[in-house]
Parts: C-alpha cells; structure tokens; sequence
C-alpha cells in the first residue's frame, strides 16, 4: 500500500491551458518532496485536461467532472475528499509558490500545533511589460492577506492559496458552500465559519506565494495568453535577488501610499492647520514650523527634546527605591527583558540592559553606590554587573543575597548590563510550565552615597 504524503495540495483549474501549467511547475519546484498534487478540473476542455496531463509524474492525479460547476467549491471538495495528507493546502490555478512555500509551512504547522494558519501573499496588481526583471516604478504590487494584530480578521480577504489545513480540521469544518448559498465568496465563508467553530487559526509572517489574480483582469478567461504568468515564472526561475526585487517593489509603492493616506488625514482631522500650512509654505516657510509652534515648541526645543531622548536618560531618585516592574520604569529599561510584572520583572536573554543618570547636585566624590535588588533563577548562579565600560563584577548569588551595592564611576549618565551564565526556564528546571528563558529578577534599583539596608 503506498504511503500517505506529509501534504496533499488541491488546485481547481478550468480552461486556462497557458496558464495552470505554472501552478504546476512551482510545485515541482519546491524543496518539500513529500506530498502529492490533486488536480480537479471542472468540466476542463481538451486543451487544458492536455496541458495538465502533460506533467508526468507519480504524485500527480487529475480528474475531470464531467459538467462544469462554474465554482471552486465543487472541485475543491472533491479534492479534499481524495486528499490523503497530513495538512492540506490549496492553490489556485492563477498562483504560484515559491520553491521555500510548502517546507515552511509544513514546519509551521508542527511548530505551532495550529487547525489552520495563512499568510500574506504578493498580489501582482499591475504588469507594466511582457517581459523582464521587476520595475519599481512601473509594476504594481500589493501584499494581501496581512493582519494588524496576528489574529483573524474576517474581513481581510484571505486567498485560499496561502492556506494550510490539518486534513481532518478540512472535514471538521465542513465543505465548501457552493456560491448560492453565501453572500460571501466561498472561500471565505469557510474560514469564517471555522473561526466561530473556535478552530486554532495562527498566522505565518512569510511571504511565499505569488498571486496573480484573474479576478483583477477584465476577460482574462477570454484571453489565452498570459504575459503576465510568463513574466512572474522568470521572476522565480531568476532566484532571491528578483524576489528581494518583489519585496522592494511592495514596500516602496506601499510607503508612498501611506504618505498620501497621512496627508489625507491631515487634511480630514486639522483642515486649519493643514491650510495654513499649504499657506506659508507660498512664501518659502516649512510647513512644519506652524506645526512646531503650535506645539508651544520654541527655537531648538525640537533638536532637544530629540537628544534627550537619544543620549540622556532619566536620573533615578537619589535614596529611593525605583521599581522596574512598573510600565513606568519603562525609560531605564534596554534590551534584554521580559515584560515587566509589577515587583519585578525577569531577563530574557544572557544580557540585559538598564539606562540611568545619576540626580544633578550628586558630586564624583567616590562614595556613590548602585543598588541593586534581585535575585538569578537558580540559587549559586554567577551574575555579571558592568557599568558602562568598566570592570566587570562578578557574583554568584542565591535568592537570599537580595540587594548588592556597587560603586558608581565617575560621569552622569550610565548603561547597567547584567548578565547570567546559563539562562534556563521554569519548565526546564521542572517548576512549572512557564517556558519562557529567565536569567536575572530585577526589582529596584537606588543610588546612594552609603550602603541602606533594604526595606
């Protein structure tokens, strides 16, 4: 009996013989091998059933119903019905993968544990020629199928291309509803009703599939001919530098359409500003000078609150506790942290860092001193303290040697990084399930000129 494959892959095609074909080829072309490709056609003519037939290879089957249903869904749960798979994924026959697209996501949906996950995919809105590499200025392309918060969105419009779904999630589900019975395409209606049934839904940040819609191009069930998909399968063939080109090309035409989109709103939300802005700027004053004083902001208060915020950071009260669990503790806080819980907060990596001044009027007498209150997850663990450049000290310490004093160097402001050894977990030691790497618990901090006990 012959093995089932990690992925079954369904594409619904019908009478676009030009074009299914490159479908086709960027699944061939995929570093994933495991998997077998399901073709459905729906009521095909000769010359496209020819053209799919064309391919051959083992991992593909093609079946043809006889009568033309005129949607996707039909096919498209025929082809689940045959799908043999650990995780189906669909692809429509205008779209084409990039060879990294199936290995990443089946390695996402093990990662992750998730029912059903998408991601964004490039959608070629617009090509300029026939022929030749991606041209910024000319092609257009968009990114689809994006979230704002990693969660589903229903009314994004998600492209069943950029799908992956545990096999049995597929029948959990349901079919797909053939189009007179939504008012929605039924595609979406689908992952709608998925999405009320509580399936896990995880989004994957990678773009791996190129779209190029029909939907978008006026009788392009018409037209036999695709320029478009020949230019695209160029792209692909060409590598990374052409799809680092793709990319550019996006994130070039999606930053000028957030400008515009900022000026619109300028103009909505402050019309009086923006028309006085427009104003001066006839008589050769910048706009953002109006902005600047009606923010009470006078000459250099700009370029000052800018080097205050890069280079000086806030002082900690002399002989006073400062808590860092705080969201107000967020000024001194760099890199290298957790969130912060109230009484603390714990180091996420070997490194962290903290940002401080010392308070004005405090001399470089050599008396200063940096407390500093904490503890490392497992008692004996060697901790590193460094000021700024200056010697390391070195400790190992247990949860009952709570507050250290260090001596302050001379200088006014001052990069703390503390260091663990061997960051480990509470699920590693067996504590409890909080998997999450923590090194050092920070509580507070205090700069004094003599050691104070704790309180």
């Amino acid at each position: 009996m012959q093995t089932a494959p990690a992925v079954s892959i369904i594409i619904s095609a019908y009478n676009r013989p030009k074009v299914v074909p490159f479908a086709i080829k960027s699944v061939l072309a995929s570093d994933f091998e495991d998997w077998e490709l399901i073709i459905i056609g729906d009521g095909c003519n000769v010359e496209t059933e020819e053209a799919i037939r064309a391919f051959v290879d083992p991992r593909i089957r093609f079946e043809n119903v006889p009568a033309n249903t005129g949607h996707q869904s039909g096919p498209h749960n025929r082809g689940v019905e045959l799908a043999r798979g650990e995780f189906v994924l669909f692809l429509n026959q205008d779209d084409i993968y990039f060879p990294d697209h199936v290995s990443a996501r089946v390695a996402f949906m093990r990662e992750s544990g998730a029912d059903i996950s998408w991601s964004p995919i490039l959608l070629l809105n617009h090509s300029a020629m026939e022929s030749g590499p991606v041209d910024v200025t000319r092609d257009k392309l968009s990114l689809d199928g994006a979230t704002a918060d990693g969660n589903f969105d229903p009314e994004s419009f998600v492209i069943s291309s950029c799908w992956a779904v545990r096999r049995e999630i597929c029948n959990a589900v349901g079919p797909w509803l053939t189009p007179d019975k939504t008012r929605l395409s039924p595609s979406q209606e689908w992952l709608h009703r998925a999405s009320r049934q509580g399936r896990n839904m995880a989004y994957h940040p990678r773009v791996s599939v190129l779209c190029i819609h029909s939907g978008v191009r006026r009788f392009s069930y018409v037209n036999p001919e695709s320029p478009e998909h020949e230019r695209a399968w160029s792209w692909l063939e060409a590598g990374t530098g052409e799809r680092l080109a793709l990319m550019q090309c996006v994130a070039v035409q999606q930053a000028s359409e957030r400008v515009r989109l900022r000026k619109e709103l300028a103009r909505r939300d402050r019309p009086f500003q923006a028309f006085a802005g427009s104003a001066l700027a006839r008589f050769g004053i910048h706009p953002h000078t109006l902005q600047r004083m009606l923010e009470g902001l006078g000459k250099g208060e700009w370029v000052g609150k800018h080097t205050h915020f890069t280079a000086k950071p806030p002082p900690l009260p002399f002989d006073a506790q400062t808590p860092v669990g705080t969201t107000a503790a967020g000024s001194y806080i760099g890199r290298g942290w957790h969130v912060g819980e109230g009484k603390g907060r714990w180091s996420s990596a070997a490194t962290a860092e903290v940002f401080f001044s010392v308070p004005e009027g405090l001399g470089d007498d050599g008396n200063r001193k940096l407390e500093i209150s904490g503890y490392p997850m497992r008692d004996g663990d060697e901790v590193t303290f460094r000021l700024n450049d200056g010697a390391p000290v070195v400790m190992a310490l247990r949860r009952a040697d709570r507050v250290i004093a260090i001596d302050l160097p001379a200088g006014e402001s001052f990069r703390l990084r503390i260091s663990v050894d061997r960051p480990t977990s509470p699920l590693a030691l067996g504590r409890s399930m909080d998997g999450r790497i923590l090194g050092y618990w920070l509580e507070w901090l205090r700069v004094s000129t003599s050691r104070n006990d704790a309180t």
